[in-house]
């Protein structure tokens, strides 16, 4: 086995990306060359009502919904989302894998993305109905068999004991993933999403290899990486700026990685941009172990959906 000892963090205006990878055991299959991965996400779905730069609809959503449906365009990947959700999902739903096969809740989560204005805004419905799903003898065999787990949640209502639970049953060699938007995220009265300490980040993060999350989650992105950082051995944050590439943070030390900006003029739809860069990188790192060449492939992925209309491009 190939055990790496690095931590990584990468920052976006879509997203924000950690990986403690001291822990993660890499299989030989990796040193071989690339096989079909077992991908599993744990996390919400929801019925988005987007308004993008060019678009307005109402229609699946979710970071694991984009990922998984990705991943299905790629045609090389097996992967089954664990989630709660209702039968109002299923009119909306793609040609996805969902764990339970039937709905367990009354309804689905409701998710309105405003990405027409900067900083981009949010409200939710149905939040009530989209808490943890129970894990059956079924999702364990799927946390058993996989590769890469992505825990991907909207809402900080997926407790620290579940994680503990479901970290339970997944292997020492599986590249372990949170997509922590959820966390770092308080839902108002009226249902808006409000930036919010992520105060068992502690417990959490360090559980993962890589943890994800959107600048836009928090105004101090930048310091939660540091903070995340503190006390590590060795520790990098790889913050990527929307038009101004990429720059690879220290607690001490910045260093830019530039690349080519997409005029605003050309982006179709915004939405589920960071979903699909961090599947793509997340993928591409287990593959290579070479986190400069994964992120390109994840800025590559991330671009193509910049100029798509809501359904992920390969």
């Amino acid at each position: 086995m190939l055990a790496i000892s690095e931590r990584f963090c990468f920052v976006n205006r879509g997203f924000y990306l950690s990986m403690s990878l001291h822990h993660f055991q890499a299989p030989h299959a990796i040193l071989l060359g690339m096989k079909n991965l077992n991908i599993a996400f744990v996390g919400h779905v929801c019925i988005d009502q987007n308004k993008t730069e060019q678009a307005e609809y109402t229609d699946w959503g979710s970071p694991a919904i984009y990922m998984a449906e990705y991943l299905r365009s790629q045609k090389h990947h097996t992967s089954t989302i664990l989630t709660s959700y209702g039968p109002d999902l299923l009119p909306h739903l793609p040609d996805v894998h969902l764990l339970p096969k039937k709905p367990n809740r009354d309804r689905t989560l409701i998710y309105e993305n405003n990405t027409r204005q900067f900083p981009r805004t949010r409200k939710v419905h149905n939040a009530e109905s989209s808490t943890a799903p129970t894990l059956t003898a079924e999702s364990v065999k799927v946390l058993e068999s996989a590769d890469i787990v992505i825990v991907a949640v909207l809402l900080p209502n997926y407790p620290r004991d579940f994680i503990e639970q479901l970290l339970q049953h997944i292997p020492s060699t599986a590249l372990k993933v949170l997509y922590a938007q959820g966390y770092l995220c308080h839902v108002t009265a009226d249902g808006t999403v409000v930036p919010h300490h992520f105060a068992e980040a502690p417990q959490i993060v360090p559980r993962f290899d890589i943890t994800i999350m959107s600048e836009e989650d928090h105004p101090q992105a930048f310091r939660i990486a540091q903070d995340w950082l503190h006390n590590q051995e060795k520790g990098y944050v790889i913050v990527t700026q929307g038009e101004q590439g990429a720059s690879i943070v220290t607690p001490s030390t910045v260093r830019s990685m530039p690349t080519t900006p997409i005029p605003e003029s050309q982006i179709i739809d915004s939405v589920g941009c960071g979903d699909i860069f961090s599947i793509a990188t997340a993928c591409a790192f287990y593959e290579s172990h070479n986190i400069e060449q994964a992120v390109r492939r994840g800025h590559q992925a991330a671009s193509r959906k910049l100029l798509s209309s809501h359904t992920p491009v390969v």
